[in-house]
């Protein structure tokens, strides 16, 4: 395959793959009823500094 040829078609490859992740992303509806943007009460987060409960 000539050198040349390898540069446009990673281009289309990497374009592709970036253009169907926003297709994708675009399809989801956005939840307009979620106000949690944190971790919440029920999470399961412990709240130790490496993540686990020290057990």
């Amino acid at each position: 395959m000539p050198d040349w040829l390898l540069a446009p078609i990673c281009l289309v490859a990497l374009l592709g793959v970036i253009g169907y992740a926003f297709y994708q992303g675009m399809r989801v509806p956005p939840d307009r009823n979620n106000t949690n943007f944190g971790p919440g009460q029920n999470d399961g987060w412990s709240g130790g500094s490496d993540g686990h409960s020290g057990s």
